[in-house]
């Protein structure tokens, strides 16, 4: 059995280790090296470049060699954030920096990459009949969403680290909540006791052109400090957003992204 590791971030987890340069948690881009992941050690030792150069040097790991390598130990969660950091992609957020665009919302010209997107109501929204009288249970803003008092919804983000860097892209989707959930959190309002809920359980309620179908994917909402939007957390699967949120997302896809949903200058 593996053996496991309390962690703050992640909780209990499989112990991984990693060399001290990518344990560091501003580490970017230092190349990760192992020796191959399996279905019975899914996390090997990891290195970076500057460490895989000690090894080729001395033949492989042994003992000289490893007497120039500190290892850290890591959970499996801080080992993926780690991987996704300092993985080295064919194409790197530097080289969006030249792109020009507009999006949908003004008409002032941007440059670099943008790495936000996001939707104004879940897919479950009315289309609003104007002779129809107000219904007081139904109702949407900035942050909440009810329909017949029978639905109820919360605006969050999905984050996706962007690999080979310390940024991510984001999501910015509707949650379904239970009434009970959906309640207790416009009940507590702004209040900083907001973040001692517990995670959320909620269905994707957005159907994101970029993907097969999303909607109704499992997650968990996480509620935030206040001015903070929930952050979704999704379950594992072998959905292509799920894959993207626990293993990270290329460069070269967000700017695939980029030139499906934004105006840029005509050539």
């Amino acid at each position: 059995m593996s053996q496991k590791v309390q962690c703050a971030s992640h909780g209990e987890r499989d112990a991984t280790f990693l060399c001290s340069h990518l344990a560091e948690q501003n580490s970017v881009a230092l190349g990760f090296n192992t020796s191959g992941p399996s279905s019975e050690n899914p996390f090997p030792d990891a290195w970076c470049d500057d460490c895989e150069v000690i090894c080729t040097a001395h033949g492989g790991w042994n003992q000289e060699s490893e007497k120039l390598l500190r290892v850290v130990l890591l959970c499996s969660g801080c080992y993926l954030k780690a991987r996704i950091r300092n993985t080295k992609p064919d194409v790197t957020l530097d080289d969006l920096a030249d792109l020009r665009w507009k999006c949908s919302h003004c008409e002032e010209w941007h440059n670099g990459p943008c790495l936000d997107f996001s939707y104004s109501k879940p897919a479950h929204w009315p289309a609003q009949n104007s002779g129809s009288p107000p219904d007081p249970e139904t109702f949407l803003n900035d942050d909440f969403c009810a329909i017949k008092g029978q639905q109820f919804f919360v605006r969050g983000i999905i984050p996706l680290s962007i690999i080979g860097t310390a940024d991510s892209f984001a999501w910015g989707v509707w949650g379904s909540l239970s009434k009970e959930n959906f309640e207790r959190l416009i009940a507590i309002g702004k209040e900083p006791k907001r973040t001692e809920f517990p995670p959320m359980f909620s269905w994707l309620s957005n159907q994101i052109r970029e993907y097969p179908d999303t909607l109704d994917l499992k997650m968990r909402a996480h509620i935030q400090p206040p001015k903070l939007r929930p952050r979704f957390e999704l379950e594992l699967t072998d959905h292509p957003l799920a894959q993207e949120y626990h293993y990270g997302i290329a460069p070269q896809r967000v700017k695939e992204m980029m030139l499906g949903r934004l105006r840029f200058p005509q050539q």
